[in-house]
C-alpha cells in the first residue's frame, strides 16, 4: 500500500526537481545574451559583428534544447526501464557538471566549453519529462492529473521569477565584488546538489513492470515521425508544435531585444524577466479556474491563441519601456495559462498504458520547437527586430488554425 505521506514526499521531490531543471534554463536567462551581445563584456573578440554576434547567440541558445531533443526519449526509455529514480539521479549528476562547466567557460573566457557546458544541462533537461510521467503515476484521476500539471506550471512560473533574479543580481558586480556572470552558475550548482539528496531520500516512485525496449541512438528522430503518425493525437501534436514554437522566440530572445532597444544591463533582465514570470504564474492560476468552470475549452483556447497572435507583432513597436512591458506581459500571460490545458489534452488522448510515450514524444515536440525557435529567430533578428516576432504571430494563428479541426477536447470529463 502507498501511504499518503509517502506520496506527498515524492510528489515534494519531483516538484523541486522540476523547479530546479526550469531553474537551470531561467538562471542564465540574464548572463547570456550580454555575453554575446555586449563588446565590452563578451566572450567574443571586439572585432566580431554584431550580426555575427546574434547569429552565434541563436546557435547557442539552440544547443540546449538540442542536446534535450536528442537525449531526452533516450533518459526517458532509461527511467522506464530502470526506474524513475535511476533516471532522476543521472540528469542531476549531468546537472552538476553542466552548472561548474559553465562556470568555468564563463571565467577562463572559452566560448567552446560554455557550449560544452550548455549542452551537459540540455541533456540533463531530460528529467523534465520524468517529472511529468511521475505526475501522472502519482494522479489518481483526471482531475488530479489537471491539478497536478497546473502546479507544475506554477512552478514554472517562479522559476521564471526567481531564476532570472538570482541571474540578474548575482552577476552584476556593480552590486557586490564577488558577484560575476559565473557566480549564478556555482549557486544553481549548489541547489542541484541539494536537489539531489532530497530526491534521494524522499522519493519512492511507484512500483512498475519495466518493459525493456532495443535501444534507439536516434529515437527522438522517430519520436517526431510516431507523433505525427498517431492518428489519434496528431493534431494535438501539431497545435502545440506551433504553440511552442511561438512562446520560445518569445522567451529566448527577450534578453536580446531589451539589449537592442533598451540597452539593459544583467539586473534591468532578470528584473523585467522576473515580473514576466508573476505574469506567467497570473496567467496559469486564472486559466486554471476557468478550465474548471466553463464546459467549452476550445472557444477559450481559440480566442487565447489569437489574442496572443495579435499582441505579439507589437512586441517590438513600443520604444516606451511600459508600453513594451505590458504587451510582453499580455503574452506571457497566454502562454502560461494555455500550457498546463494542452499538456492535459495530449496525456487525456492516450490510453493510461501509453502515458510514457506520450510524454516523451510531448517532450521531443517541445525540444524542436525550443530549437528551432533561436536558430531561426537569430537569423532573422540581425535583419530586422521585429521579423522574429511576426513569425511568432504567424505560428500562433497557424496553431489556432489547427484547432478548429480537433472535433473533441478531453479534460476533466469534457
Amino acid at each position: 500500500m502507498y501511504k499518503n505521506n509517502e506520496k506527498r514526499a515524492s510528489l515534494f521531490a519531483i516538484f523541486l526537481t522540476f523547479g530546479i531543471g526550469y531553474l537551470s534554463a531561467t538562471i542564465v536567462f540574464p548572463i547570456l545574451a550580454p555575453l554575446f551581445l555586449n563588446p565590452a563584456n563578451s566572450i567574443l573578440s571586439e572585432q566580431v559583428p554584431q550580426n555575427i554576434r546574434m547569429i552565434l547567440l541563436g546557435i547557442f541558445l539552440a544547443s540546449f534544447p538540442l542536446a534535450q531533443f536528442i537525449f531526452c526519449p533516450i533518459i526517458g526509455e532509461y527511467a522506464d526501464r530502470k526506474g524513475r529514480k535511476r533516471g532522476f539521479i543521472i540528469t542531476l549528476a549531468l546537472e552538476i557538471v553542466g552548472y561548474a562547466t559553465s562556470a568555468l567557460a564563463i571565467i577562463w573566457g572559452h566560448l567552446s566549453l560554455l557550449f560544452l557546458g550548455r549542452v551537459i544541462m540540455g541533456v540533463a533537461a531530460g528529467n523534465v519529462s520524468i517529472c511529468l510521467l511521475s505526475m501522472v503515476d502519482f494522479s489518481s484521476s483526471e482531475k488530479e492529473k489537471v491539478k497536478l500539471f497546473s502546479y507544475g506550471s506554477i512552478i514554472a512560473g517562479f522559476t521564471f521569477v526567481l531564476g532570472p533574479l538570482l541571474g540578474g543580481k548575482l552577476s552584476d558586480p556593480t552590486l557586490n565584488p564577488l558577484f560575476s556572470p559565473s557566480f549564478p552558475m556555482w549557486i544553481g550548482a549548489g541547489l542541484t546538489v541539494i536537489n539531489l539528496f532530497t530526491l534521494f531520500f524522499l522519493f519512492k516512485e511507484k512500483p512498475h513492470k519495466y518493459k525493456a525496449h532495443v535501444f534507439d541512438p536516434i529515437k527522438a528522430i522517430h519520436n517526431i515521425q510516431l507523433a505525427f503518425r498517431t492518428k489519434q493525437i496528431r493534431d494535438l501534436y501539431k497545435i502545440y508544435f506551433f504553440y511552442l514554437f511561438s512562446w520560445n522566440i518569445i522567451y529566448q530572445f527577450l534578453p536580446a531585444i531589451l539589449i537592442e532597444m533598451f540597452a539593459a544591463s544583467n539586473s534591468v533582465i532578470g528584473d523585467v524577466s522576473a515580473l514576466l514570470g508573476l505574469v506567467w504564474i497570473i496567467g496559469t492560476v486564472v486559466f486554471s479556474y476557468l478550465m474548471h468552470r466553463i464546459k467549452k475549452i476550445k472557444p477559450l483556447l481559440m480566442v487565447s491563441l489569437i489574442i496572443f497572435s495579435i499582441i505579439t507583432v507589437f512586441i517590438s513597436s513600443f520604444s516606451n519601456f511600459l508600453l513594451f512591458f505590458v504587451v510582453t506581459g499580455g503574452t506571457v500571460f497566454f502562454a502560461g495559462g494555455v500550457w498546463p490545458i494542452f499538456t492535459a489534452m495530449i496525456s487525456n488522448a492516450a490510453d493510461e498504458g501509453a502515458q510514457g510515450k506520450v510524454m516523451g514524444l510531448s517532450q521531443s515536440i517541445q525540444s524542436l520547437s525550443m530549437m528551432l525557435a533561436p536558430a531561426i529567430g537569430g537569423f532573422f533578428l540581425q535583419v530586422h527586430s521585429s521579423i522574429p516576432f511576426i513569425l511568432s504571430s504567424i505560428a500562433a494563428l497557424v496553431a489556432a488554425a489547427l484547432l478548429t479541426r480537433v472535433k473533441k477536447i478531453s479534460i476533466i470529463d469534457i
